[in-house]
């Protein structure tokens, strides 16, 4: 099946909710950054986290940045997405290697940490800003933007999100949901959301015996209680062009750019969300040289 979100809402119209199937863009974020087995769940985690997220915040043309530092040895988790459904991300450590738990299970929470914050920007056209922060509570990603949704933008949330693995470090199955009551949920409503949650199969085990992501939502709330607002697709989202980083070249400082010609006889710029490498000659950087010195006469 291929990639997609679902946005609902609850018949009875006290819940919204979305969930994902996020196998393909995990498994190509995966192999763009090489990630090792550990890196891999963490990053598809941050992924799903943030696409869910973005769907629930964000309008129009909105844009959400999100970065997880909890001092952990995999370093920040990065991510950029919109509420059109394209997301891309980054961890500073892709080559962890794994680190297990008692159970002889990838110990995520180990690899990020727990010791720091959660940080989350929204970006809007023609509006400053809006930076949002919360400490991590478990380091397990899903739980963490759970409290952040809960401290930061006032709304009773929970968030799942679960990566599995193949025996050959390729991705497996990855998905999510993300549920979050509405002004008229009532205090038994939510009382039975959180008996449902603890009763419902594992979202791993969802994702592996082939969940759609209606049938995740059907798992928690029952057949038929949901109304589909929306289905779209998502994927990862397209890297700038050489054209594009050419024109970030050109709002740096003339004189950055002539030691990039004298000293190092060319530049080149490395995509940190796809890996693709960028290489500018002496001629590329002397032309975008004399397209500054023209700007600033």
């Amino acid at each position: 099946m291929a990639d997609q979100f679902i946005k609902a809402i609850t018949k009875n119209k006290y819940f919204r909710a979305f969930a994902v199937n996020g196998t393909g863009l995990v498994h190509q974020a995966a192999q763009i950054h090489e990630t090792s087995r550990i890196a891999a769940v963490v990053l598809g985690r941050g992924l799903l986290a943030t696409t869910l997220t973005a769907q629930a915040v964000l309008k129009g043309e909105e844009t959400l940045s999100t970065k997880i530092n909890g001092r952990g040895p995999i370093g920040n988790v990065v991510v950029e997405a919109d509420a059109k459904g394209s997301v891309r991300g980054y961890v500073t450590n892709p080559d962890l290697e794994s680190l297990l738990n008692s159970e002889g299970h990838l110990d995520v929470a180990k690899a990020v940490g727990k010791s720091g914050f959660l940080q989350v920007t929204k970006f809007a056209p023609y509006s400053d800003p809006y930076i949002g922060q919360s400490q991590l509570i478990s380091g397990e990603i899903g739980d963490d933007f759970t409290y952040y949704l809960a401290q930061s933008e006032q709304t009773p949330s929970v968030i799942g999100v679960a990566v599995n693995m193949n025996t050959d470090d390729t991705v497996a199955e990855a998905g999510g949901f993300l549920v979050q009551a509405l002004p008229g949920a009532t205090d038994e409503s939510i009382d039975q959301l959180e008996s449902s949650l603890k009763r419902m199969k594992s979202l791993s085990e969802m994702i592996h015996t082939g969940y759609t992501p209606l049938e995740i939502l059907e798992e928690i709330f029952g057949k038929g209680e949901i109304e589909i607002l929306q289905t779209a697709g998502i994927g990862l989202a397209a890297e700038p062009s050489k054209e594009a980083y050419a024109k970030m070249l050109l709002t740096l400082p003339a004189e950055e750019v002539k030691a990039m010609i004298e000293e190092d006889h060319g530049a080149e710029i490395v995509g940190k969300f796809s890996g693709k490498r960028y290489f500018f000659t002496e001629d590329d950087l002397t032309d975008i040289l004399k397209q500054i010195e023209k700007n600033n006469e």
